[in-house]
């Protein structure tokens, strides 16, 4: 079965996210990136998500969401509470979504949400001081992403 995935946060989360990923990696047709703006409510957002799931309905749902708690997560978490081929995770940082992009038909819909959860654990740090001054020594002029 497909897996879709519908991105949805506050302002703007939504397509600010979009336009990295695909700056990244390229437009995906199986992904959806819906904005809660000022001028939404739950119930616009709700219309929003189910207007996506309708035009999927053989597909497994991912929701990926901003912020735990807020209203996307809250939507998606009353939309998806009530279907076995949907989940919700929240809080992800770019990169992990990006390799779950990468691997989400290769795996199942719940360990694709762990696998999503795991590496943004794994990759979300915070800078040692003294391991910039050994880049510095090990790093070419001009190298990056």
């Amino acid at each position: 079965m497909k897996t879709i995935i519908i991105v949805s946060g506050h302002g703007h989360y939504a397509t600010g996210f979009q336009s990295t990923i695909e700056l990244l990696a390229g437009c995906n047709p199986d992904v959806y990136y819906l904005d809660l703006t000022i001028a939404d409510t739950d119930a616009t957002l709700r219309d929003k998500m189910n207007s996506v799931i309708a035009r999927n309905t053989e597909a497994n749902i991912l929701f990926i969401c901003d912020i735990l708690g807020g209203t996307p997560f809250k939507v998606a978490a009353q939309i998806a509470n009530k279907a076995a081929n949907m989940e919700v995770i929240a809080g992800c940082n770019i990169g992990a979504v990006l390799e779950g992009f990468l691997q989400k038909e290769n795996l199942p819909l719940v360990e694709l949400a762990e696998f999503i959860v795991g590496v943004s654990r794994r990759t979300t740090i915070r800078l040692e001081k003294c391991v910039v001054e050994k880049v510095k020594k090990t790093m070419e002029p001009g190298a990056g992403i």
